[in-house]
């Protein structure tokens, strides 16, 4: 502003006395040189870590990280309190099959009430605090409301029991990452990796309720990987550099699945006919929707939350009593799965989901 006020006071004097603003010679001075310098407004800073400059602060501020894992777009309003003190309370959009972060909420070692209500008032309640080892608080919008503690995948090491087995990487730059996810129960998973390379195998003691992403040092192209649990294993095929993230879903028995998504089917009549069309789908070799629906000519009738996670898909549908039927060799993009009725033919496939629905 210093410098602006002495150039204008230049020009003034250059100008002389003439109150039009044409010097003596007639000359006229750019208009744009006599406007009063405004001051750019100020942006509205994110709120600071509640507590972060208390005796109970945290090493490092802890966020709220909020999964979609449905393939259509979800507006969620969050509440955050401790000891009856409001911290932060903000409505966000969060896309189909992505994420929305506040980052740095949690700045200090304490419980807080987290209340979590979705546009279609799904509500939930819990009680969170940070944990020693870097936890950030994870809301997982999956038809419901659920809740884990997710780590970053610097903190994998401490969950490791033994040697790595050289299967442990340091860094997730080149993207090869498994997450173990344990929405219930958690316990010793073994993962094992072969491949051209050779093999290795890991051993992990993962916390109920929480998302661990472990960095894994494996070679490039196809590998096979093995994951196995005092209930059971699992077996898949997997391109890392390819496919991106490979998920370890602990329940009853461990799964190895493509991705946490929660697919809605579509079925889409391109045709001028209408009539009946059977669709189903098999998850993991489990058949988890068999449905006769009737599009509408130009119409499209979509079955929400219809096909859960899973390692590999197989959808078929009749129509007029020819079948079509389509296994999905690699994992399907991250949105619905598509059943497309044209005229003479009926195309199976799967489509991202679209970041502005």
């Amino acid at each position: 502003m210093f410098r602006r006020s002495f150039l204008l006071a230049g020009v003034a004097a250059l100008a002389g006395c003439s109150s039009t603003g044409s010097d003596a010679g007639g000359r006229t001075v750019n208009p744009a040189l006599r406007a009063t310098p405004t001051a750019s407004p100020t942006p509205t800073p994110e709120p600071t870590a509640y507590g972060a400059g208390d005796a109970d602060a945290l090493d490092r501020p802890r966020s709220v990280i909020l999964s979609n894992r449905l393939v259509r777009s979800e507006w969620v309003t969050l509440r955050i309190e401790a000891n009856g003190t409001g911290v932060r309370s903000r409505t966000v959009r969060v896309p189909p099959a992505g994420r929305t972060t506040l980052a740095d909420v949690f700045g200090a070692a304490r419980p807080y009430t987290v209340s979590v209500r979705t546009a279609d008032n799904r509500r939930r309640t819990v009680k969170w605090a940070p944990g020693p080892g870097g936890d950030d608080l994870g809301i997982d919008l999956d038809g419901g409301v659920s809740v884990r503690d997710v780590y970053p995948p610097s903190a994998a090491p401490a969950f490791v029991e033994g040697s790595t087995g050289g299967l442990l990487a340091s860094t997730t730059a080149d993207g090869t990452t498994l997450a173990v996810d344990a929405p219930g129960a958690g316990g010793r998973v073994r993962v094992a990796a072969s491949g051209g390379g050779g093999s290795a195998e890991v051993d992990l003691r993962v916390p109920a309720g929480s998302r661990v992403p472990v960095p894994l040092s494996v070679s490039r192209g196809r590998i096979s990987v093995r994951v196995e649990t005092d209930e059971g294993r699992d077996r898949h095929g997997w391109r890392p550099f390819e496919d991106g993230t490979l998920y370890c879903l602990l329940g009853p028995t461990p799964r190895l699945v493509c991705d946490l998504l929660v697919r809605d089917l579509l079925v889409e009549n391109a045709t001028d006919d209408e009539g009946p069309v059977d669709v189903r789908v098999r998850a993991d070799g489990e058949r988890v929707l068999d449905r006769t629906v009737y599009p509408a000519a130009g119409a499209t009738v979509r079955l929400p939350t219809a096909v859960p996670p899973a390692g590999w898909f197989t959808v078929s549908a009749t129509r007029d009593g020819e079948e079509t039927r389509r296994s999905f060799a690699r994992c399907p993009a991250r949105g619905p799965l598509v059943v497309r009725l044209t005229d003479g033919r009926i195309d199976i496939g799967s489509r991202a989901a679209d970041g502005d629905r």
